[in-house]
């Protein structure tokens, strides 16, 4: 397999990464709109990372966190927000070294904690987030208003 490259994605990644996220939601024709997503928000929000892992021209997985102030702790968080890797390219680390950036920045910025959710059925994805040493310790809600 070729050197993976993980980066701070691009304007111009986005048709690709738009396609990932098609597979990550399991709707792969929920965006093809171009205005049914924040991504343009995402890239210019100074607190918020969109990173992906490229192997050559091909982009393979992203993953998304921010880095945040909350009342309950005394330093910031970050909170990864979603978290994809192509299923072929699953079980070949391109996962651990993202979620590796994740954490080398989470020490950088000397964060408290790196919090995530995750789907109820995404068990191999529980998985990986127990193996790298993530607890379990909350259910996560939502609603729309």
């Amino acid at each position: 397999m070729e050197d993976i490259t993980i980066r701070k994605a691009k304007k111009e990644d986005y048709q690709e990464v738009i396609r990932l996220y098609g597979l990550f939601v399991e709707n792969k024709t929920r965006y093809q709109d171009h205005d049914n997503d924040s991504f343009n928000k995402v890239i210019d929000d100074s607190n918020t990372f969109l990173e992906v892992a490229c192997i050559g021209e091909k982009t393979v997985a992203f993953i998304v966190y921010s880095i945040r102030n909350v009342v309950r702790y005394p330093k910031p968080i970050i909170e990864v927000e979603e978290f994809f890797v192509l299923e072929e390219f699953r079980r070949k680390r391109i996962g651990q070294k993202l979620m590796d950036r994740v954490f080398a920045i989470a020490k950088e910025k000397q964060c408290e904690y790196v919090f995530l959710a995750s789907s109820k059925d995404r068990i191999a994805a529980h998985n990986f987030y127990k193996n790298y040493g993530f607890d379990e310790y909350a259910f996560h809600y939502r609603k729309r208003p």
